[in-house]
């Protein structure tokens, strides 16, 4: 009985809608958005909380990147932006008031590790010191990165994922302050994270960005696969809206493209928007 109702009140509606073309679109057009807003959403809180792993606020994380009005949607990275180089982060985290932390960094890179003359090679993340502060995540074991950690010449440390403490290192309770080679060269293990900690994508440990890559003048402009500037977030203020931080980071473009013209002449607008983690 449920049944053949059901399959009669199918039929009279497809009966208005092919009736009404108009209605039609809109009805599909209504649907889609709805489906692609839902979408959104999942993809937003697959990647931030259902990968296994959720931290305070995601959804005051912001990308950021500096747009080139006449370039392609590609060369602007298909609306996100591009920072330059590393002089550029900088030079925007010390003027911006609408982040209350920023930090760059470089994600899905290879790294080399050696340890008791065992090698292996990990997915990681070379990042700035208010990385995991930023995020609101503090190691379970050992510290967090320091700013003096993140200098070039500084000595080398990295924090472990939990799962390749575990897997690769024994889960040595004693594993803080023990010796490993990363990318040939001698380094100390501070930290160990929470479980199903890989952020921001896959990421297996981590390890200071101006450490392995310091930062190179402006002028030193370094394309494709040798570009090592960062990726750069931050998290906004309490009270600060995506619309005010948009204004205040374009603001901050034209500004540095007025003072750096060689460099930075066509970057003169920018782009804040909710961090995708994909």
């Amino acid at each position: 009985m449920i049944l053949d109702s059901f399959r009669q009140d199918v039929r009279v509606g497809l009966r208005i809608l092919f009736k009404d073309k108009t209605f039609c679109f809109l009805a599909v057009l209504v649907l889609a958005l709805g489906i692609g807003g839902a979408t959104t959403q999942f993809t937003i809180v697959n990647a931030i909380v259902l990968r296994g792993f959720s931290f305070p606020h995601p959804e005051q994380l912001m990308s950021v990147g500096l747009i080139d009005p006449k370039a392609s949607d590609q060369n602007n990275n298909f609306g996100l932006g591009n920072i330059p180089t590393a002089q550029d982060y900088e030079d925007l985290k010390a003027t911006q008031k609408s982040f209350s932390m920023m930090a760059g960094y470089l994600n899905g890179s290879t790294v080399n590790v050696t340890y008791k003359n065992n090698p292996q090679r990990y997915t990681g993340a070379y990042v700035t010191e208010d990385f995991f502060k930023i995020i609101g995540v503090s190691p379970v074991l050992g510290r967090d990165f320091r700013a003096e950690d993140n200098k070039p010449g500084a000595e080398k440390v990295t924090i472990l994922g939990d799962e390749i403490w575990r897997r690769d290192f024994g889960a040595d309770p004693n594993i803080v302050g023990q010796s490993v080679r990363i990318n040939g060269k001698a380094a100390t293990i501070i930290g160990v994270m929470p479980p199903n900690l890989k952020f921001p994508i896959s990421e297996e440990l981590w390890t200071p960005l101006y450490n392995e890559f310091p930062p190179q003048p402006r002028g030193d402009l370094r394309l494709g696969a040798s570009n090592n500037a960062p990726a750069v977030m931050g998290r906004l203020q309490p009270g600060v809206t995506l619309d005010q931080a948009n204004a205040e980071f374009i603001a901050l473009a034209r500004n540095l493209a007025k003072d750096n013209p060689k460099t930075n002449q066509n970057l003169t607008s920018a782009s804040v928007q909710p961090l995708r983690l994909l």
